[in-house]
């Protein structure tokens, strides 16, 4: 990940933008709890919660793909699509932790 585009594309100092990834790391674990809970539960409407909120703060830091993903995850939550659920859902879990786990590299080496 490079953190100067990011500062370039949010408009941000790259210092800020460290300060933001911290604080996305902290959050996010917090909305992929309620995620997987919902999904174990089969609470479509949790599910679509944490997806909402996760989308949000994806796209805000430009990582659109997982953005999109969040968002498909909101629609098939509001139209009940249980059996696509039970696909989308492990893969975006999956794609957050590896997502995760590249932030905390990204801040351990600043």
């Amino acid at each position: 990940m490079d953190v100067g585009q990011v500062a370039l594309q949010l408009g941000l100092e790259k210092d800020d933008v460290y300060d933001v990834l911290e604080l996305f790391i902290h959050t996010a674990p917090s909305d992929l709890m309620k995620m997987t809970t919902g999904y174990k539960i089969q609470d479509t409407a949790q599910i679509g919660a944490a997806a909402h909120s996760l989308r949000g703060s994806t796209s805000a830091l430009g990582f659109m793909d997982i953005s999109n993903h969040a968002q498909l995850i909101m629609k098939q939550s509001r139209n009940k699509k249980n059996e696509d659920l039970t696909q989308s859902v492990p893969l975006f879990l999956n794609q957050m932790r590896d997502l995760l786990l590249e932030l905390e590299e990204v801040l351990k080496n600043r």
